[in-house]
């Protein structure tokens, strides 16, 4: 009897540290993962982007990334709800005048992110235009717009969303912007007494 209970004894202490070692694995493997699959989506003329997806795997953020200056902006996310049933999400985004592009994708624990496939939506939504404005002190655009500035040298002085920028800090010289579906340039000229009201502007 005293053999068998010996055997017992050190059989579970052999087991105890692998017990602990599956453990220990089983909490660091067992973060969620991204398994979503985009059952539908369709992108509205208020701006809105709509998806079913089926298959998640714990309540994972969704992000809405759009495909603006040559590269993929975060433009919007939702709490994933996790479930492996359907689920419907919505997310507002700003539409560009013709084609815009999209994404949605989901971040594991491990930082990557797994992204859905591509796709377009054409807005016939009225072009944007800008205009410089108050003594040569900001830029104002008709629309709301996601908007990137450049200077002559090719780096980016100032980028951001919305229907008007202030320019005043920015020295002499000209300038390309990037709004809209379009690419403009704009030169900004050195004002004497900003606060005067007259407009003197030396060329």
């Amino acid at each position: 009897m005293k053999k068998v209970i010996n055997t017992l004894l050190l059989t579970f202490f052999l087991a105890a540290p692998v017990l602990a070692i599956e453990k220990e694995r089983d909490s660091k493997n067992g973060q969620i993962i991204s398994t979503f699959e985009i059952k539908a989506v369709k992108v509205t003329k208020a701006g809105m982007i709509c998806w079913t997806s089926v298959n998640e795997n714990g309540s994972l953020t969704f992000s809405v990334e759009q495909f603006i200056y040559n590269k993929w902006v975060k433009v919007g996310e939702v709490s994933g709800i996790g479930t492996p049933n359907e689920n419907s999400y919505a997310v507002p985004i700003a539409l560009s005048c013709g084609e815009n592009k999209f994404r949605i994708g989901q971040r594991n624990y491990d930082k990557t992110t797994r992204f859905s496939m591509p796709f377009s939506y054409v807005s016939n939504k009225e072009s944007t235009f800008f205009v410089i404005k108050s003594r040569n002190q900001s830029l104002s655009f008709t629309t709301n717009t996601y908007y990137l500035i450049y200077n002559m040298y090719g780096l980016v002085v100032g980028q951001g969303y919305g229907n008007s920028l202030n320019i005043s800090s920015y020295p002499k010289g000209k300038y390309f912007v990037v709004y809209d579906n379009k690419v403009a340039r704009f030169e900004k000229k050195r004002v004497l007494f900003k606060n005067t009201p007259f407009s003197i502007v030396l060329p």
